[in-house]
């Protein structure tokens, strides 16, 4: 990249209304332009690792090397943990030292398939054979704690109240892993939450009985009964809210997109035409352009 431009646009600020603030400390971690940078820095990261097992095309077939990428984060596959440990990544150590990189030696490690990895929230593991992608077990702890902290920092608050605070953290969750097998985790996730809420329901009235606190903030709802809910107004006509559950969101398998296809170039519109109606016919975010 052009170190330079880098430079100056890292040191450019920002504006915020109307304002001009300066940033001579760069892009903070975890900030919107901070992958952009990470991509930048690393790319021809898969051409070194390729390289890595020699030129020959027989050599690099043999050794099945494939490189997945997200900002920092990525994963390299091979055919034994020898190429891996021997070739492979001495050849990304010295890739990234010549960017002023090191590799994380605490998330840095080779396993086998079978035993699985974790990559970006999601646990990668063949099981018998069959390859599966579920939620990982971080993440779902991540959830159920934060979950655990709202309700807990909202003891006093009233029940719609709390509703509206978990919803979106719930159902964020849930459409992140929807392309996973996470039908059984988001079973399990609702289910630690229930826990937590009637635990919650019952500290509000500890003078109370069982079936009081459940007629006072669940309800029924078709087949499902327990629903953490409000009850609707009739004076208002106005409808209760409900806690979202992860498992109402439906389980949907990703279609990966051409590597070739160009949103710019006129000839791939037929194309990206096809996945709109697909996605608008399945209910998916980017049913319409530039989602």
């Amino acid at each position: 990249m052009d170190k330079a431009v880098l430079r100056k646009w890292l040191e450019a600020g920002y504006i915020d209304e109307g304002t001009l603030f300066e940033s001579r400390a760069g892009t903070p971690q975890g900030g919107i332009i901070s992958p952009v940078i990470a991509n930048m820095a690393l790319d021809g990261l898969e051409a070194a690792v390729h390289a890595s097992v020699g030129t020959h095309r027989l050599a690099r077939t043999r050794a099945q090397l494939n490189v997945i990428r997200y900002a920092d984060d990525f994963v390299v596959t091979g055919i034994s943990k020898e190429v891996l440990e021997s070739q492979v990544l001495p050849a990304v150590r010295q890739f990234m030292a010549a960017r002023g990189l090191e590799l994380s030696e605490e998330k840095t490690r080779i396993t086998h398939i079978s035993e699985g990895f974790d990559f970006l929230g999601q646990n990668v593991r063949k099981y018998d054979g069959k390859l599966l992608t579920k939620p990982a077990k971080k993440s779902i702890k991540s959830l159920v704690d934060k979950v655990r902290g709202i309700i807990k920092g909202n003891a006093s608050t009233t029940q719609e109240d709390l509703i509206h605070k978990l919803n979106p953290v719930i159902r964020g969750w849930a459409m992140y892993h929807r392309h996973s097998v996470a039908k059984a985790t988001f079973s399990l996730v609702d289910s630690h939450i229930w826990r937590l809420l009637w635990r919650w329901a019952l500290r509000r009235h500890p003078s109370k009985g069982a079936q009081w606190v459940k007629d006072r903030y669940f309800r029924s709802d078709g087949r499902r009964s327990w629903v953490f809910a409000t009850k609707g107004s009739a004076d208002s006509n106005t409808d209760g809210v409900r806690l979202f559950h992860s498992n109402m969101v439906a389980i949907t398998r990703h279609t990966k997109i051409r590597a070739q296809a160009n949103p710019f170039d006129s000839m791939w519109d037929a194309y990206f035409a096809r996945r709109r109606t697909a996605k608008r016919s399945a209910g998916l975010p980017g049913a319409t352009p530039w989602c």
